[in-house]
């Protein structure tokens, strides 16, 4: 019997399925099936399939009946006790299996693993970003109440667990994988791998692009974990305020990166009056600041027209406050330190330390407490010593110890 039973499920993207399957045959680890799932396609998707001549890998058709249906079609047809999904238009690294099954295999408690991942291209080139964060089981709960966060096919499971469970939700047109990793975590550990295994392909028209579906299915989700948005907010559980707020926060972020600022800005107002505390979180403002950057180049502050996304950024940031209610006034001075520190952070990062500079002393002149962060007196140090400083600094503890400093 194979060690990993191998899910592909596939939609009109024979163009991409020679990749994917490509990829599962360099794994190292060698004792697996791949079961292709074409749910309906009209293009070469069976022709692709059945130029394969492995023994491994076994073709199933079926009508067209969603992502969510043709994975589960894939279960009920696979023979291993670990499940791997690797959608069509997605690729591994050749130790992507490996890896994760050493993992898994490290402690029986264990639900699933994760990795890491990086971006590709259409042409399939590497991004200079990459996703994801591997974290504990007791940290991954928490931050996977704030939404899915790695890419379904950098997960390796055991099979066991989805008997338990349930299988994934077919009434979900997207984000069917968040909705199964909130029921998994609820009752198993989970444990991620600090490494980028999977490569998720990036490009336009692709269903993670699509931010109103994407946006409906997160409500489903969360009323169906949650309830239903109804009631009093301050009656709310904390776990129920941030989980919905998160929700809105990423639908905002996923209409800015697609250039509606407008309807961006006006699902965070939404986000805010849910659970303020988003105000106090620098990685909100960060995101803000890097406005309509898109997956596989987040980040790159050389790209970035930090100015432009400031001055935007701080006069949406304004407009929320000039009729705020006086609880919500209170977060004022945080809200816009952490926006001018992230601004701050990112023109640093562009090179720019003069922008950076005084980005940080109007941060700590909005939030005075940003003075006692050490993260914050260390940023501060460098922009005060300079390019220059630095060098001569890091020449003297070179010389004082013999080695130099990264």
């Amino acid at each position: 019997m194979a060690d990993v039973s191998v899910i592909i499920p596939c939609y009109n993207h024979g163009h991409y399925l020679p990749y994917a399957l490509q990829s599962v045959l360099d794994q190292t680890l060698t004792y697996w099936e791949a079961i292709i799932v074409d749910d309906g396609s009209t293009d070469d998707t069976a022709a692709v399939a059945y130029s394969v001549s492995d023994p491994r890998i076994r073709y199933i058709h079926q009508e067209n009946k969603g992502l969510s249906a043709a994975r589960n079609t894939g279960i009920r047809a696979a023979q291993g006790e670990r499940l791997a999904f690797l959608d069509a238009d997605d690729e591994w690294e050749s130790t992507f299996l490996a890896r994760c099954l050493e993992t898994l295999e490290q402690d029986e408690r264990l639900g699933f693993v994760y990795s890491r991942n990086s971006f590709i291209d259409a042409q399939g080139m590497l991004l200079p970003n990459s996703g994801g964060q591997a974290l504990s089981h007791e940290q991954f709960r928490l931050r996977i109440l704030e939404g899915g966060f790695f890419a379904v096919h950098a997960v390796l499971l055991r099979r066991r667990v989805l008997a338990a469970i349930g299988d994934f939700d077919t009434n979900l047109t997207s984000v069917e994988d968040w909705d199964l990793w909130l029921r998994i975590s609820q009752y198993y550990p989970v444990l991620g791998i600090d490494e980028s295994l999977a490569r998720y392909r990036v490009y336009p028209g692709s269903m993670a692009t699509n931010t109103a579906r994407m946006h409906a299915s997160r409500m489903a989700v969360l009323t169906k974990h949650f309830g239903p948005l109804e009631g009093d907010l301050v009656r709310w559980s904390l776990e129920k305020r941030s989980a919905y707020a998160f929700a809105y926060r990423t639908t905002a972020l996923g209409y800015i990166a697609q250039g509606d600022r407008d309807e961006g800005w006006r699902y965070l107002y939404q986000a805010v009056e849910t659970y303020p505390g988003l105000l106090q979180r620098l990685d909100t403002f960060y995101e803000l600041a890097c406005g309509d950057q898109p997956k596989g180049y987040r980040g790159q502050a050389q790209l970035l027209d930090i100015e432009a996304n400031g001055a935007e950024m701080l006069r949406r940031l304004d407009a929320l406050f000039s009729d705020a209610s006086p609880s919500l006034l209170e977060l004022r001075g945080g809200a816009f330190g952490n926006a001018y520190l992230s601004l701050a952070m990112l023109s640093d990062q562009a090179g720019e330390w003069g922008p950076a500079r005084r980005y940080l002393r109007r941060a700590i002149q909005s939030h005075p407490g940003l003075a006692r962060d050490p993260l914050v007196v260390r940023r501060c140090l460098k922009l005060s010593l300079g390019r220059y400083g630095i060098r001569g600094v890091r020449g003297l503890l070179g010389k004082s110890d013999g080695a130099m400093p990264g």
